[in-house]
């Protein structure tokens, strides 16, 4: 896991090099503890990203304002902008389906180097069904479960021109009742001209260490333990 990745202005997660988003899920609550050297506890609505090596998840700060405390001037700023959760690195995932409340996977997820503790998450989806987002998951989850993290050999170059080309997408299960949107080619997240993507060989060695993020818009994010320094 990592706290708070590096984001465009456009608010999607910087990429990796190589590395291919499929698809993006709005209207998902996100609730995470993370079992560092310091407790932590987050509880914030947003958007998620699934790509080949990782969940991302964005925060939406209009989901998370609470329109009195904010006349009021008593909204507290969250410490929060995005979360990582590699998918090599999750474990004791679990798909649940309630009687009572929205479908919902949770886990573990490891920490990535430069970061701090074991992350126990909690994924809902409020808006829509997940026949759609469910077999990508899972799916891609295995596949980064072959081989090494920062090499896995679960994917192999039919998969990802699959992706590049849009096959992927149309032969893709599409549940008409999930709202999850797949990325198509000329979709895919663009670093800005001032950012250096890393590759997935650094992500797994050395984490966001090092790393030159944007100006945060939110001075509380900055000093948030498991993020990039600044």
């Amino acid at each position: 896991m990592a706290l708070n990745p590096p984001l465009t202005w456009g608010r999607t997660p910087l990429p990796v090099r190589e590395e291919l988003f499929i698809l993006q899920r709005k209207g998902v609550r996100f609730e995470a503890e993370l079992m560092g050297s310091i407790r932590r506890k987050w509880d914030v609505q947003g958007t998620l990203y699934v790509s080949t090596l990782r969940l991302c998840f964005v925060v939406e700060h209009e989901a998370n304002t609470n329109w009195l405390s904010s006349m009021l001037g008593q909204q507290q700023p969250l410490d929060i902008e995005s979360y990582d959760l590699p998918l090599a690195l999750i474990r004791r995932e679990k798909f649940n389906q309630p009687i009572f409340g929205c479908n919902n996977i949770d886990g573990e997820c490891a920490p990535l180097p430069s970061t701090d503790g074991l992350t126990r998450f909690k994924i809902s989806f409020h808006e829509g069904g997940v026949g759609t987002f469910l077999p990508i998951f899972f799916d891609l989850l295995n596949r980064n479960r072959h081989g090494n993290p920062s090499q896995p050999t679960g994917f192999d170059p039919a998969f990802e021109a699959a992706v590049q080309s849009g096959t992927f997408m149309r032969s893709a299960f599409i549940d008409p009742n999930d709202p999850s949107q797949i990325f198509l080619t000329s979709q895919q997240p663009q670093p800005e001209p001032e950012q250096q993507p890393q590759s997935r060989m650094s992500y797994f060695t050395s984490g966001y260490s090092g790393y030159t993020r944007l100006p945060s818009t939110n001075p509380e994010c900055d000093d948030a333990p498991s993020a990039p320094p600044p």
